[in-house]
């Protein structure tokens, strides 16, 4: 069984919907204290509503896209105002779909900013000495996608596949310091992501008979956060139930 005391502390980001607010909701069920943050401080309330210990959830508004040399000091700054961090889940991210004749190279590099340097510069503060307990873990959220050639997804495709790669640089560097590094790839997931991107038209309504539900996502994650999976560092960890092959 596992569970946690209100002196562990966790970060999740993109805790306002999808896997992030599912991770922080059942972190503080298990007894974890747990900072959210995202874009939106009235999502980040209705999560804080919702969890069972409304004590031990805090709330920090933050917007990952803007200053993102500064996001390493901000972890700083967090740790030294909640206490040091036991492990922190980089689960915010943005859709990007569109063909190969409509990227450019901003358009690129937003992509990468988002889903890749804003998560490296947060892990960055992160393994500082005086931020994690030393004892602690990184889960980081890829996808299925960074290894499935599905149209329309290069930006979004690649920028998640150097985040895998870069994930498993850092978990050997890390690892002398005991901070665990991993990260876990969904497939098809029923967040409010996939449902704008089928909205948009982006996605097939298919795909909903394939998706699962984040709380699944949830509980893998919960376990490499916890000192069961102590042994297990710089892995992926695929959560995808039925293939699809019809992207």
């Amino acid at each position: 069984m596992i569970s946690f005391s209100k002196e562990d502390i966790f970060l999740v980001t993109g805790a306002s919907s999808g896997i992030g607010r599912a991770v922080a909701l059942l972190l503080n069920q298990l007894g974890a204290a747990v900072i959210i943050t995202s874009r939106r401080k009235d999502k980040l309330l209705d999560v804080q509503h919702e969890a069972s210990y409304p004590e031990n959830m805090f709330i920090e508004e933050y917007d990952l896209v803007v200053d993102i040399d500064k996001h390493s000091s901000w972890v700083f700054e967090l740790s030294s105002k909640y206490g040091k961090l036991s492990g922190m889940v980089l689960s915010a991210g943005v859709s990007f779909v569109k063909p190969l004749n409509l990227v450019s190279y901003n358009s690129l590099q937003e992509a990468q900013d988002i889903l890749l340097n804003a998560q490296l510069m947060l892990i960055k503060g992160f393994a500082h000495r005086k931020v994690n307990t030393g004892k602690s873990s990184v889960v980081i959220i890829s996808s299925d996608a960074a290894m499935f050639g599905a149209k329309g997804m290069l930006e979004y495709s690649s920028s998640k596949a150097a985040l895998l790669s870069a994930s498993k640089v850092i978990a050997n560097e890390l690892y002398s310091r005991n901070i665990r590094v991993n990260t876990v790839s969904p497939g098809f997931i029923n967040t409010p992501m996939l449902i704008d991107s089928i909205n948009k038209g982006e996605t097939s309504e298919y795909a909903l008979n394939y998706a699962g539900q984040p709380e699944q996502v949830a509980n893998v994650i919960i376990y490499l956060l916890s000192s069961h999976a102590k042994w297990i560092n710089g892995i992926d960890i695929k959560v995808e139930g039925s293939f699809c092959t019809d992207r």
